[in-house]
């Protein structure tokens, strides 16, 4: 009884997780393959010219870089450019990003992720997750995780999505599931 217990519990798991929401970037996407991921090094706005929220729908409420990929940091509030830069490694398709927070050409912030490249897009290795309580029986778990791209324009894009998810005694599902883009602009 505990072994199919254990089975259900898992497959509740697997079930519950989330992805990424191409539609809301589907008109303004720029496929990178393997031969083109260069094309994503360079310098951006730190600040975002255009952000697109859960309802598919350009927002004004910018996040900014950092929070959109979910940097706790209070030295990289008031940083003004992202210098983004690529390594291939040995693993096919996989990729170290080094990001650079810089605010008057002074550097603020750097740190690295590594990415896979997907569908044309780079998923990025900060996916987190936490759950609290007892997951779907009393609590639940959050995750979150982020991807880049570039737009048509070249431009700088970042996809995040957000699950929340739980249940009360397995009979009242709690939880959402949000996807946010945003875009910033190429300074060189």
């Amino acid at each position: 009884m505990k072994k199919y217990n254990m089975f259900f519990l898992l497959a509740l798991v697997i079930t519950s997780c989330s992805s990424f929401n191409r539609k809301m970037i589907a008109d303004d996407v720029s496929v990178i393959t393997k031969e083109s991921v260069g094309a994503i090094d360079g310098e951006y706005e730190c600040k975002g010219y255009e952000h697109i929220n859960p309802g598919n729908k350009k927002s004004i409420e910018i996040r900014g870089f950092a929070k959109m990929l979910n940097i706790q940091n209070s030295k990289i509030m008031d940083c003004d450019k992202v210098i983004l830069q690529s390594k291939a490694l040995d693993k096919r398709k996989t990729y170290e990003l080094e990001f650079k927070l810089m605010k008057n050409d002074s550097l603020k912030y750097s740190f690295k992720h590594r990415g896979t490249l997907k569908n044309g897009l780079i998923v990025l290795n900060n996916y987190t997750s936490r759950c609290h309580g007892i997951p779907f029986l009393f609590g639940g778990c959050q995750s979150f995780q982020s991807r880049i791209g570039l737009t048509r324009q070249k431009n700088l894009l970042t996809q995040d999505y957000y699950d929340n998810s739980g249940t009360a005694l397995f009979i009242m599902w709690a939880g959402y599931t949000i996807n946010y883009a945003e875009k910033y602009q190429k300074i060189q």
